[in-house]
Parts: C-alpha cells; structure tokens; sequence
C-alpha cells in the first residue's frame, strides 16, 4: 500500500484535505480566520477549509479507454457547513486542483484512521451542528478571555454513543454540539486519542490555518500530498 498522495487514487479514510472555500461562507470564514490568527498560505494553497476522506474506492484507472477519467472512482468527504456537518461525494473539479492538499497522519495503533472516518461519518449522520459564534469564541478566547465559562462553551458536547472500532471493539464517544470545519476533524481524530495540538489549548479552539500549520510544521512522521493537473497527458504519463 503506497504511503504517498500524489492522485487521487492514493487517498485513504482518515486523510485530511485542506482547500479553499467559497461564496458567503468562505468570505465568513476569511474573516473569521484573520481576526483569530492570520490565516495561512503555501504557494497556491489557502487554506480556508478542511474536511476528512471518509471513502475510497479506486475504480477504472486513467489508461482505461473504455470510461472517462475517473469515472468509476468513489471517494467521498466528511465537511462542517452551515447546515450542519455533511458527508459528499468528492469531485476532481472541487476537489482534487492545485488549490488543495491532502495530508495523512501516523497512525498511534492499526486502524485508528479508519476509526477518524468512521467518526465523522457518525457526525455527519447526527447532523452536528455549525455556528459562526464559535469564531466569534475563539477570537474572544485567542486574544486572552480564557475564561473557564468560554473554555466550556466552546467545548459543549452531545451525550454519550457507542460505536464499533475497527478493531471491532465498542466505544463510547461524546460528540461536540458544534463544529466549525477544522474542529470536525480535529475532534475525529482527537476522539481516536490522537494528539494533534498539545499546547493545552482547550477542544475545539482550532481553526483551519492553526490546523494547516501544525501538520505542516509540527508533527512528525506525517505526509503531505499536492494533486497534479489530472487533465495534463505528460503528468498522466507520469502516475
């Protein structure tokens, strides 16, 4: 199984895609993001909005005359949106250009990125909630109202549900009552007990560029793809 991300072909459940967003939510949450921390930016990649692979099945492959490209292939997203976290089927024109990244993360037991998609699905699924109060939390929070009272609302949680690992085992899990984008994935991962920050920031005080940063600069052992030109013959000729 390959361990880097160079098509679309390579993408497993669990990995992290980082992209742009646009209309009246991306201009929300640009001015959401520059108001907490700046933002953040790599080339051609602004990162504004992050979702988490939740399938993939590679289908017919590009040499395959008999299909257009990609047409048999079945990759879909989990995203926080403003009606509520979603599951989508991703797209090679919304999905897979220079404007994106995807990044994988080092698992901390076999299957724990398989248990970060089957979180999100649940989210997706309990229709968890999306509010742009919370960026209005987290810039009162990032520039110091670090309250305990804001600390909680931040964090306010669903009851408790069970769900099957992929070790098959039963876990219980609390799910946040909102998510901004980068805290569904954040939280997917975080309730597999992985540690993305660990700067004793407080749940879901994460936005999409801090996200960016982190994996980018931070965590060890983690793998960043960049998608080529998909439509280019001398980049087909070289996947």
């Amino acid at each position: 199984m390959t361990d880097h991300i160079r098509k679309i072909q390579d993408l497993r459940p669990g990995d992290i895609m980082f992209g742009p967003i646009g209309g009246f939510v991306g201009a929300g949450v640009a001015a959401g993001q520059l108001l907490v921390d700046g933002g953040f930016r790599v080339g051609k990649l602004s990162v504004r909005h992050v979702g988490i692979v939740t399938e993939a099945h590679p289908g017919t492959r590009y040499d395959d005359p008999a299909y257009p490209y990609g047409i048999t292939d079945t990759f879909k997203l989990v995203q926080a949106m403003p009606g509520g976290a979603e599951e989508i089927t991703m797209t090679y024109d919304k999905h897979w250009t220079p404007r994106h990244a995807y990044v994988r993360l080092p698992e901390d037991y076999p299957g724990q990125a398989g248990d970060a998609a089957t979180i999100a699905k649940i989210m997706a699924n309990w229709k968890v909630g999306y509010s742009f109060a919370s960026y209005a939390a987290l810039v009162a929070w990032r520039w110091g109202l670090s309250t305990p009272k804001l600390e909680a609302w931040i964090n306010r949680r669903q009851s408790a549900i069970r769900y099957f690992t992929t070790q098959g085992n039963l876990a219980d899990i609390r799910l946040p009552v909102e998510a901004i984008c980068s805290v569904l994935v954040d939280q997917a991962w975080s309730m597999t007990g992985k540690k993305i920050f660990e700067d004793g920031r407080p749940h879901q005080c994460v936005t999409p560029s801090q996200l960016g940063a982190r994996l980018l600069t931070g965590m060890e052992g983690v793998t960043w793809g960049f998608p080529i030109d998909y439509l280019d013959p001398d980049a087909l000729g070289m996947l």
